[in-house]
Formats: structure tokens, sequence, C-alpha cells
């Protein structure tokens, strides 16, 4: 099985609850502005964007750094119906109903934006370890390609086998609301480059 269908405490387009858990909401497009306008510069031809939810980082993904193909893979069915929609307005997006280690090996991006949400404990997904995902994700990139995620906070940003860490920039933002309900105002944008 590589999609569900579930039942949303709250989806509207400011926010997505789960579970009693905050998918995403509003309050992370201050931080998505900052970190794709400061990495404008890579202009990647190939992206792919792991998980959907408001579709913020893709609007921001189209803007500033202005793919060629935008593959975006989203595994809930309420959340990919919004993800039809916007790919029908942006004709480098190409939608996927799937979860992303459905993606064909021969395809690769230049940057990946991994920020998916885990559903894991509803229990209709194989969980892999940190390793197997990041070498999933290594094989998926070209050779001068970039793995990219969201940072939260002020502690250290956790290392990614088989890739070098970059941190651009860290800086404060407006209180972002976290899944558990607390609020976050630091927060980094960083990228992590293959190992030879």
């Amino acid at each position: 099985m590589n999609t569900i269908k579930l039942q949303f405490d709250e989806k509207n387009s400011d926010v997505l609850i789960w579970n009693g858990q905050v998918v995403m909401s509003r309050t992370e497009e201050e931080y998505f502005e900052a970190l794709f306008a400061r990495l404008r510069y890579l202009s990647p031809s190939k992206v792919l964007e792991i998980g959907f939810g408001l579709g913020i980082s893709a609007a921001l993904i189209q803007k500033h750094l202005m793919p060629a193909q935008h593959d975006i893979f989203e595994i809930e069915q309420g959340i990919y119906m919004d993800l039809q929609k916007f790919a029908n307005r942006h004709a480098s997006v190409r939608p996927f109903f799937s979860a992303w280690q459905t993606v064909q090996n021969e395809e690769k991006y230049d940057f990946i934006f991994y920020d998916p949400f885990d559903y894991v404990p509803h229990g209709q997904f194989p969980s892999y370890s940190k390793s197997e995902t990041a070498t999933r994700l290594k094989r998926l990139l070209t050779p001068s390609g970039l793995l990219c995620h969201p940072h939260f906070g002020d502690g250290d940003v956790p290392d990614v086998e088989g890739f070098d860490t970059v941190i651009v920039e860290r800086l404060q933002v407006k209180p972002i609301r976290m899944a558990d309900e607390t609020t976050c105002e630091d927060v980094a944008i960083v990228y992590h480059e293959p190992k030879a």
C-alpha cells in the first residue's frame, strides 16, 4: 500500500492537523520563503519534493527555484487532490500519488526537498532506517545534486549518512506552530552534499 486516506482533525488553507498533531501550518511560510529565496542561486533544473502538505514549499520552489521539472510525491488522498489542482496551474509540476520510495532509480534530481510527515504510526507503510532513507535519496541525486530539509530549533543539525552537511544560515522567524503545539522561532537553512 503506497497511499492512504486520513480523516484530519482540521484541514484548511492554514493548517493540517491529524491525530492531534500539526502536520503543517501557515506559520511555516516565513521560514520557507527565506529558505528558498536564499537557495535561489542553485537554479536546479529537476526538483523532487517529498510531501505536499499545504503547498507552501511547492509554491515557493516554483517562485524562487523555477525548475524545468518539479516532481511532487504525496501519499494522502485529500492532500493529493490539492496537489493536482496546484499542478494544473504550474506546467513544470508532475504530481505523484504514491510513496516517494516508488521513484525509479533512473530518475535523477538536482535538488530534493525532503519534508514528509511521518504517518508510519498509522501502520500502512514499511519503516526505513535513517541509513536506508539516506541511501535511497542519494541514489536519486545527480553527482552535484543537493538534499534539503527544514531544520527547526537552534540545536545541532543532524548529519545524514553519506552526505556532508552545510549550514547556510541560522535565523529567527515569527513563531512556528510545531507538531506538538509548541512554538519555534529558531530555524536554519541547511542542505546536504553527497559524499563521493
